[in-house]
């Protein structure tokens, strides 16, 4: 676990990443596409320019699906473009995967995860 400033309003079980333009310890709620690297999953709610404690690698932590679509325990999760949420892993392109489903996550629903940051590359790339 590790202290973060909030660069804006996060909610508890938000994924969080660096902002594109790397401030130092200092995270977003994860937008595909839009921040850098996640560092892990909010442990609580803080307001912009607060501290929040973000737990990282081996934590099992309840997060939110934002596409609409039900994932399955096992699924790897992915960093979605909804703000701090996840959907099912493909590797149809490069992307940041937070995890692996620990339960059946409804659509829109919220479900635990095991954390297990890391960066997967689109299939066939070189």
């Amino acid at each position: 676990m590790k202290t973060y400033k909030a660069g804006a309003a996060i909610l508890a079980g938000q994924v969080v990443a660096f902002h594109g333009t790397g401030v130092t310890d200092t995270v977003h709620p994860c937008v595909a596409g839009t921040t850098a690297a996640p560092v892990g999953v909010a442990l609580y709610s803080a307001a912009k320019d607060a501290l929040v404690a973000v737990a990282g690698n081996g934590s099992v932590l309840k997060v939110c699906e934002g596409a609409g679509s039900a994932i399955d325990a096992g699924d790897g999760v992915m960093v979605d473009d909804t703000a701090g949420c996840v959907i099912t892993g493909t590797d149809a392109a490069a992307a940041w995967w937070v995890g692996v489903a620990q339960e059946d996550i409804a659509a829109n629903g919220t479900g635990y995860i095991e954390v297990q940051i890391q960066h997967v590359p689109q299939t066939g790339a070189t």
